[in-house]
């Protein structure tokens, strides 16, 4: 998979498929009730275990070791000039370094070797079995079932396996009129024709069938993306009781303290909800923090009160773009041009964005912004640069997104985010060395840009370093916790970022460290620490 990420993120953004995936799983899983002969089968398969296998995945196992050794043996080895580019190892807190905002573009995955158990054969006993067809089961009678079980009852008493198991003691109440057959299942299911349980069952999934139906609508909302309607706050603020929170959180984002910041915006948001320069801050702070679709929902609600706010459309759009959502990136940069005094005339009012399909929507936004390029050759506008590399990026045209981001840079060559866009492109050129410049001016700029940070434990993954790519991963993560002290006791919330986590167990395992990596799922940041030497 190519690198799909502008700015960061999540290794790839949501798929149809594992929406779908999620929704029958969550069906299946949804407990129903066992019929007579479901506990018959279930006490059967307990009572005999030593089922034959048919399939022996010995040979399998052992290529699939064969495979692995070709892996290892493929894996990237970073050049010296490479290691020298990415620096020493990180032991100081706020060492800058490469970074990559997008993931891997060819990671090595380690195949896990599962071991079969071992199965001995064991004989059955010699049981003969009469099946039933669904008219004998209809019109059944208490009698009928009693000699039934008397016949089964009388065939297995000399068999010492069997003549004093659960399913035995249950065939001889049943034999002894104790237990009533017809108590076990229910008499209206029963009679249920097939119409009747299929038209049951419609009328049960309906709402997920008509999601499943319309495709075309469903899989292309937010909410199938993971975009919540509403923001979620962290619970436990201290700085809610701050009426300053907004200004401390600006104080804070200055000293790239990141996290904190984010918990002064949410006070801010809270304290005064009608505030569009609170919640863009919260917005872009959180794209910052490696948490986009906290971002998106904040972002939208900046420009909800307020839509004249430029800077907000592109950030969206970079957070869209991350979370893998084209559509909605093209949308957000054709907004910027219709709120922009400057190029809103370019806007066509005889063209409906929303009813054209994604390549239309592409071709027709990149024209715009193209034309807005040119209406002043000689000045570059920072902004249009900036909006044209991200479709660039979008559409895979790596090359013009490079020359795009290098021409706002210099007019903006202060923007910590520009010099971060830059390098994710370049690194999506397979131009790493060049790459480890741009996020080294970012980190420069901004030494607490956790997803710079991130970037560049993804860089050093890609040139086979996977010790630094953890150690710089470890340091993201130190610094999320860094805001912990702004929580009340009485709260254990961790905003860390899961897909920082993740990435950290991918390199664990990686380098071999299955012991670390269970460290990894325990979010034990102390003794990873300590293993790592990022104290």
């Amino acid at each position: 998979m190519s690198i799909n990420k502008l700015v960061g993120g999540d290794c790839g953004g949501n798929n149809s498929l594992v929406q779908l995936s999620n929704i029958v799983s969550r069906d299946a899983s949804i407990a129903q009730p066992l019929t007579q002969a479901d506990m018959f089968v279930h006490e059967f398969m307990g009572q005999n275990p030593n089922i034959p296998q048919t399939f022996n995945m010995n040979s399998l196992l052992n290529n699939i070791h064969e495979v692995d050794k070709g892996i290892i043996k493929s894996a990237p080895i970073p050049t010296n000039s490479q290691m020298q580019a990415i620096g020493p190892q990180v032991n100081m807190s706020w060492l800058p370094g490469p970074s990559t905002s997008f993931m891997p573009q060819q990671p090595l995955f380690r195949p896990f070797h599962m071991q079969q158990p071992l199965m001995q054969s064991k004989p059955i006993s010699n049981v003969k079995i009469e099946y039933m067809n669904e008219e004998d089961v209809a019109t059944a009678t208490d009698n009928d079932v009693r000699a039934k079980a008397q016949e089964y009852v009388d065939g297995v008493k000399e068999d010492d396996e069997l003549a004093y198991n659960q399913f035995m003691s249950f065939m001889k109440k049943l034999s002894a009129g104790e237990l009533n057959l017809g108590e076990t299942v229910d008499s209206d299911q029963r009679k249920l024709s097939k119409d009747e349980i299929l038209d049951e069952m419609q009328e049960k999934y309906k709402d997920e069938w008509a999601k499943l139906s319309d495709v075309g609508d469903y899989w292309n909302t937010e909410e199938a993306n993971g975009i919540a309607q509403e923001y979620s706050f962290t619970e436990g603020n201290i700085m809610l009781e701050n009426k300053s929170a907004l200004d401390i959180g600006k104080e804070k984002l200055k000293m790239g303290d990141i996290p904190g910041a984010v918990l002064c915006f949410e006070a801010a948001a809270q304290q005064t909800p009608d505030s569009a320069e609170a919640w863009f801050l919260l917005g872009s702070t959180q794209a910052e923090n490696e948490q986009d679709p906290a971002a998106i929902t904040a972002l939208k609600k900046s420009l909800e009160i307020d839509p004249r706010q430029l800077e907000a459309y592109i950030t969206l759009a970079a957070a869209y773009t991350n979370e893998n959502m084209p559509k909605f990136a093209f949308m957000s940069l054709l907004d910027w041009l219709k709120a922009s005094p400057k190029y809103n005339d370019l806007f066509p009012h005889d063209i409906d964005p929303k009813k054209l399909d994604l390549k239309s929507l592409e071709t027709h936004v990149k024209s715009l912004y193209i034309k807005a390029a040119q209406l002043n050759p000689s000045q570059i506008d920072p902004d249009v640069q900036n909006a044209l590399g991200v479709v660039f990026n979008i559409t895979h045209e790596h090359d013009k997104a490079v020359d795009c981001f290098k021409s706002a840079l210099m007019i903006a060559n202060e923007d910590p985010k520009l010099w971060n866009r830059l390098g994710a492109t370049l690194a999506n050129s397979e131009k790493s060395e060049e790459a480890v410049d741009a996020y080294q001016q970012a980190l420069n700029l901004e030494p607490g840009f956790i997803r710079a940070r991130y970037n560049v434990g993804i860089t050093c993954m890609n040139l086979g370093a996977h010790r630094q790519a953890a150690e710089h991963f470890l340091v993201a993560l130190n610094q999320q916790y860094k805001s912990k002290n702004m929580h009340s006791e009485s709260t254990n919330i961790d905003t860390s970022s899961s897909t920082i986590w993740t990435t950290l167990r991918m390199v664990c395992s990686f380098m071999g460290e299955h012991e670390v990596a269970k460290l990894v799922d325990e979010r034990n940041l102390i003794e990873l620490n300590k293993f790592f030497g990022t104290e």
